[in-house]
C-alpha cells in the first residue's frame, strides 16, 4: 500500500481549513477582480474540496457530496457574521464544483485501474 491511499483526509482537512479562513476572513471591499470571477473560484475550491474523498471512495461519493455541500451552505450562511456577503449562486457554483470534484475522483479511480 502507498502512502497516496491515506493522504485523502489530511487533504481534505486542508482544503477545509483553507476554504474557512479564505471565505470568512472579514473583507472591508472585494478585492479587485473580472465580474463572475468569484463563481469560478468557489467552482475550482469545492472541487478541490470533494476530489480527495471520492478519490480514494473511503466515504462513499453521497456522503462526501452532502458533506461538501452542505459545507458551501453553511459558510455562506454565516458569511454575514463576518463583513461578507451571503450568495446562493456561491453556493450553486460550490455544488456544482462538488459534483466535478467527485467526478474527476471517479475518473482517477477508473485510470487507476487499468
Amino acid at each position: 500500500m502507498t502512502i497516496r491511499k491515506y493522504l485523502d483526509i489530511p487533504l481534505t482537512l486542508a482544503v477545509t481549513l483553507t476554504l474557512c479562513v479564505a471565505m470568512l476572513w472579514p473583507l472591508q471591499a472585494p478585492p479587485p477582480a473580472p465580474e463572475g470571477s468569484d463563481k469560478l473560484v468557489h467552482f475550482l475550491a469545492f472541487a478541490a474540496l470533494a476530489f480527495p474523498l471520492a478519490r480514494t471512495g473511503r466515504f462513499g461519493l453521497l456522503p462526501v457530496f452532502i458533506g461538501a455541500s452542505s459545507f458551501g451552505g453553511i459558510i455562506e450562511l454565516i458569511q454575514p457574521s463576518f463583513n461578507r456577503s451571503a450568495d446562493v449562486n456561491d453556493w450553486i457554483a460550490d455544488v456544482v464544483g462538488v459534483a466535478l470534484g467527485i467526478s474527476l475522483g471517479l475518473l482517477y479511480r477508473r485510470l487507476r485501474r487499468r
